[in-house]
Parts: C-alpha cells; structure tokens; sequence
C-alpha cells in the first residue's frame, strides 16, 4: 500500500529526472573548479612576456 502513495505520472517522473540531472550537474561543475582554480594573471599581456624573455 505504500508504494501506491509515491507513485508518479510521466510528466512528475521526468521534472524529478531533469532536477536531479541538473544538480548533479552543478556538483560536478563545482567539484571541477575546485580541483582546477583559475590561473592568476601577473598582469603582463601575452605580448610583454614574449618581449622580456
């Protein structure tokens, strides 16, 4: 009897679906920029750094 009280229709499945694809999404997202920070520019352009080596 109580699995009768959580059934979802088609269209409920697929909102739970798309919910949980985009929050694994975001996780695996913030996961990914902790791993890899954003490089810390000098402040020299591409240009400069080719002139002074």
């Amino acid at each position: 009897m109580v699995a009768s009280v959580f059934r979802l229709t088609k269209q409920e499945q697929t909102v739970v679906a798309v919910v949980l694809l985009l929050l694994l999404t975001g996780l695996a997202v913030k996961a990914y920029r902790t791993a890899h920070p954003p490089a810390v520019p000098n402040g020299r352009t591409n240009l400069e750094n080719h002139a002074a080596n």
